[in-house]
């Protein structure tokens, strides 16, 4: 067998056992150290190096007696203040006391003997009349003199009641850190634990035990939350690798498709055909070549590459003949009659395929419900420092939860079940905001509204 110790674990403590853990300590502590003061002022008290706090009082009288006799201050003891003033109260000599304590002394002998209430004791007085005339004052209270008279000390008990609150104070002090330092440590393991998952740390198990149940019930939950993410990340990994995969087997499968399009739109392109059809050939090219564009990207983005495009500067009538042709293309088959305004002549610093991509969206959105004999109309305008884009329809409009929810990541109209996935309204919106701008949409007396702006 092998020569190690097996140390045994501690068990976790609940919340409130640790509370009354702190609490019984705290409690004994403060007993004890009442006790050890309590101890302390009798050792003194038997040591003589302080006398009872009845001391002066009981021994008023024989003091008195002898300053009856004959007066001298050397025969006062020092736990004793006196003063001596005449039978008027007049002060004749103000012997140990302060002005304080003298007024209360004067009007102790105007009253008899009366008692004085001071903090922290109330002064008592003995009046002593003397041979040689006049009445001594002696004064007093009921606290422990030490017993060697003049030590630069301060006053007994009030020094002592000081430490007892010292030693109490900070025994709390230290009951209070020991059991802090429990809750501090596991609420750290906690915090690494949320830190780790937060970085995504989910392989292994969390490091750190609580001595505490309710926080350590809340690691085991954090460990449960740690492996169903993993679990749930694997999942979504596995899933995210299938759809590219599929994604990309899409992507080539779409090419024999296209190229077949392409290819009968060039060879009818070569033949003689009518302006009309001229026409009709020339969207199906130019539709081919955009869908051509787009699958590049598709396959970039599928292969895990594909570069954030960079802004440029363009001019907006450029841009603008790329919306015409593609607003002529999508709304001459459907007989759509198609409005294009000239575009103000500025210059404009976009992403261009984003842009353009926006703008179409809006163009076909515009094409799908303007229906045929409907009408869909293109302008632009400059706003001070913005560019706005509009494209109107005369459809039917947006619904009221339309206006509220188009836009939104597949949103789409309960009324316009037609396959349309309410992608284009929320690629817009984006492109949009990705330029500082938004998109808005309205009604019209004729019709629906869509219009985006972006800084210049």
């Amino acid at each position: 067998m092998g020569g190690g110790v097996q140390v045994e674990k501690r068990r976790p403590v609940s919340l409130t056992a640790l509370f009354w853990r702190y609490l019984l300590t705290v409690g004994i502590g403060v007993a004890a150290a009442a006790l050890a003061w309590w101890m302390t002022i009798l050792l003194l008290l038997q040591w003589e190096a302080v006398l009872p706090a009845s001391y002066a009082a009981s021994h008023v009288a024989e003091t008195a007696d002898l300053l009856a006799e004959r007066f001298s201050p050397d025969a006062i003891p020092h736990y004793y203040r006196w003063a001596v003033f005449t039978a008027e109260g007049e002060t004749v000599d103000s012997g140990s006391m302060d002005r304080r304590r003298l007024e209360y002394a004067r009007q102790s002998l105007l009253l008899g003997g009366a008692n004085a209430r001071s903090f922290p004791y109330t002064q008592y007085h003995c009046l002593v009349p003397l041979q040689e005339g006049g009445v001594c004052v002696l004064q007093y209270d009921y606290s422990m003199p030490y017993t060697v008279p003049g030590l630069a000390l301060p006053e007994f008990q009030t020094f002592a009641t000081l430490v007892l609150l010292g030693l109490w104070i900070l025994l709390a002090v230290l009951c209070t850190r020991r059991y802090t330092r429990i809750l501090r440590r596991d609420a750290n393991a906690i915090t690494g634990a949320t830190r780790a998952i937060a970085a995504r740390q989910l392989g292994q198990p969390l490091a750190g035990t609580a001595r505490v149940r309710e926080l350590g019930e809340a690691m085991e939950a954090m460990d449960l939350l740690r492996q169903n993410l993993a679990e749930s990340l694997e999942q979504q990994w596995a899933m995210e690798q299938q759809r590219q995969r599929e994604l990309a087997a899409l992507t080539h499968d779409l090419k024999t498709p296209l190229a077949i399009i392409s290819g009968n739109g060039e060879l009818l392109a070569e033949d003689a055909l009518s302006a009309p059809q001229r026409a009709s050939v020339d969207a199906i090219l130019r539709g081919a070549g955009r869908l051509e564009d787009y699958l590049e990207r598709l396959r970039a983005f599928s292969a895990g590459g594909g570069e954030a495009e960079p802004a440029v500067e363009t001019a907006l009538t450029e841009l603008f003949a790329v919306w015409r042709a593609a607003g002529e293309d999508l709304c001459g088959p459907g007989n759509i009659r198609f409005l294009a305004a000239e575009p103000p002549d500025v210059q404009t610093c976009v992403r261009r395929e984003a842009v353009c991509r926006a703008v179409l969206n809006l163009l076909d959105n515009a094409a799908r419900y303007a229906g045929p004999g409907g009408e869909v109309a293109l302008s632009a305008r400059v706003e001070g420092d913005m560019l706005a884009v509009t494209v109107t329809d005369s459809g039917p409009g947006f619904p009221a939860e339309a206006l509220v929810r188009a836009g939104k990541e597949l949103y789409t109209s309960a009324a316009r079940e037609d396959g349309h996935t309410g992608w284009g309204l929320c690629y817009a919106r984006q492109a949009a905001r990705d330029h500082g701008g938004e998109l808005r949409l309205w009604n019209t007396d004729r019709g629906a509204a869509a219009e985006l702006r972006w800084t210049r």
